[in-house]
């Protein structure tokens, strides 16, 4: 897999070498950034590192200031499990996540990384619950890798008790959506969301 690197900062690959190098090898990176390190859509601002086991949220705090002494850490929001901050800035954030995976972590460079397949069960899971604008452009932006009815299989084997419709449905609030602007690399600044999704909407409605 040859990364797509210009979609993070250098001080983004600094901050993922310091939490490859010292934090826990089971956190992998999914979210936007995974996803655009993958396929180089969009520049991407944050990471969201995920882990199938308990977060010590102050031994995390402890960590991050012995890997990165010289560096302004902010902590801005903390629960069981859960530890998002800011360092020099750049919002990282520290989740368990129990739910499988689709596919194995892939590591590449600096990264773990969950798969293209399970970015989209996890986008279409998170719009479920929000809408953001960004979400919607990642899933159209992934239909050009994989044809969309996978979603289904792919969410059926991770939530089999969660009736698919529930994303369908979400899906559909595209059409009312306000387009944010992205920093976004070609092809995929060529691509129309709402086109897209509709149609994927369509074929995926065809499957029940």
């Amino acid at each position: 897999m040859n990364l797509h690197l210009t979609t993070v900062s250098a001080d983004m690959r600094e901050i993922a070498q310091g939490v490859f190098t010292a934090c826990d090898a089971n956190y992998y990176l999914a979210g936007g950034t995974a996803l655009a390190l993958q396929i180089g859509h969009r520049k991407s601002v944050d990471f969201d590192y995920f882990i199938a086991n308990d977060i010590d949220t102050k031994q995390l705090q402890q960590q991050l200031t012995a890997i990165f002494p010289t560096k302004k850490i902010d902590i801005t929001f903390e629960q069981k499990n859960t530890l998002w901050c800011l360092i020099e800035g750049v919002k990282v954030s520290f989740i368990t996540r129990l739910d499988a995976l689709v596919r194995p972590v892939a590591t590449e460079g600096m990264f773990r990384l969950a798969s293209v397949r399970d970015i989209a069960v996890m986008k279409l899971s998170a719009i479920c619950s929000r809408e953001e604008y960004k979400d919607y452009f990642d899933l159209a932006c992934m239909t050009q890798h994989a044809d969309a009815r996978s979603w289904v299989t792919d969410w059926e084997r991770i939530y089999a008790n969660v009736d698919p419709t529930s994303w369908l449905v979400a899906l559909a609030a595209i059409d009312s959506m306000i387009r944010i602007p992205l920093d976004i690399f070609p092809p995929y600044n060529q691509i129309d969301v709402k086109t897209v999704l509709r149609k994927t909407i369509t074929d995926i409605t065809r499957l029940f």
